[in-house]
């Protein structure tokens, strides 16, 4: 199954989300990278970034996903979430995109 997200307000920097749970990992093994989602909100103030760490080892690595808050260029994590499953990345990062529209600023 192909995933597709509506990201509400936010500005999609960077979407390589190609993952298909039908699809045996190994066939997809070269999406299993460091850069797979990146998305700003709140005038780049919040930013949803997921990757898959250690990058293209599907074996020993997993997604990381996190929201963070830029201050003055440093990220401070507000959010994360960690799995080896495209499932639970995609509920995730479901709950991430609800966790920043969340926050009034």
């Amino acid at each position: 199954m192909k995933y597709e997200f509506d990201f509400k307000s936010g500005e999609v920097v960077l979407n390589d989300f190609d993952f298909d749970s039908s699809i045996p990992y190994i066939e997809q093994r070269l999406s299993f990278k460091e850069d797979i989602l990146q998305v700003r909100y709140h005038q780049e103030k919040y930013v949803i970034d997921l990757g898959w760490y250690p990058e293209f080892n599907f074996i020993r690595g997993g997604f990381k996903l996190m929201v963070v808050e830029v201050q003055d260029g440093e990220w401070h994590k507000l959010y994360v979430r960690e799995t080896t499953s495209i499932e639970e990345i995609v509920e995730y990062v479901y709950e991430a995109i609800a966790f920043v529209e969340s926050i009034n600023d």
